[in-house]
């Protein structure tokens, strides 16, 4: 969210609203980090965002963040409960008439939807989009990705900052990560040509890498050896459970890992062009501008 925030700014775009919530993060980017939110307020607010409070928790906040709004980016963060507020967001955007909503999903794939808590919510929640086109104004684009490179970050940041490890279950497959850079470049896409776009679903994909290519491109990024440690499931749940994580975001990481672990993501068939095509777009729309 906050990339696609940005690049709009960036583009010229003012009428830019963005809903933060300031409370302490228990993981990933921002960890236990008092001021990360304050900072990230003030970046926006400097590039000329209207930056609001928000909480997907509480529904008395909607009104703030979607009043006057036409076009809703939605990138749901991990928490509990979150398709009863999804379902709350949702409604609340139809009755303040939003045009379009684009959102930010989990690959439509049963081998995710019946082993990953996430994968199924966010799922159950694009099929709720799907039919908001027949009871209201909104016409939807949902980006539909695998495994964000940022997801490491979530459950094991300490481990690569402080101890340089990276630690996994994928049993040596090929995984399916992408980029969040270029999934924010393909949800520009969509931004700067609606029409196109719209009641349309997109599959995101990349290519296959192992966790140990992973580890190689942390080690280059962190400028220091991240060793990659391999577990068994059971270990890694252990792993992540003695790292004071919530237990509802050890449920979703232990389940990535034992999909990761099937070679799901070494079938040539789940892969699309979608990604390039946007990208292309995406470059040709930099290129006339």
């Amino acid at each position: 969210g906050y990339r696609v925030a940005m690049s709009l700014l960036k583009g010229g775009y003012k009428d830019v609203r963005v809903g933060v919530w300031r409370g302490e993060r228990d993981a990933g980017e921002g960890a236990k980090d008092k001021h990360f939110a304050e900072n990230i307020v003030k970046v926006l607010e400097d590039n000329g965002a209207e930056v609001v409070d928000f909480d997907w928790t509480d529904a008395k906040c909607y009104d703030s963040v979607l009043k006057g709004v036409k076009t809703v980016f939605c990138s749901l963060p991990h928490m509990e409960a979150h398709q009863d507020a999804f379902t709350r967001f949702l409604v609340s955007c139809k009755e303040h008439k939003i045009e379009h909503f684009v959102k930010i999903s989990f690959l439509h794939k049963d081998e995710y939807r019946k082993n990953v808590p996430l994968a199924h919510f966010h799922n159950v929640c694009d099929e709720l989009l799907e039919q908001a086109p027949k009871s209201s104004r909104i016409n939807f684009t949902i980006l539909a990705t695998s495994h964000l490179m940022s997801t490491p970050l979530l459950t094991q940041g300490e481990l690569l900052t402080k101890e340089h490890k990276y630690v996994t279950a994928s049993y040596g497959m090929g995984v399916d990560y992408v980029s969040p850079n270029d999934v924010a470049d393909a949800a520009m896409v969509v931004l700067f040509d609606r029409k196109t776009h719209r009641n349309k679903t997109y599959s995101l994909t990349a290519r296959p890498i192992t966790d140990r290519e992973v580890a190689r491109q942390l080690s280059i990024a962190y400028g220091v050896e991240i060793k990659h440690i391999e577990l068994g499931y059971h270990d890694y749940v252990k792993s992540v459970e003695s790292r004071g994580l919530p237990h509802w975001l050890v449920k979703d990481s232990a389940a990535f890992e034992k999909v990761k672990a099937s070679g799901i993501d070494e079938d040539p068939k789940l892969y699309t062009k979608d990604m390039k095509i946007l990208l292309v777009e995406n470059q040709n729309h930099l290129l006339t501008t």
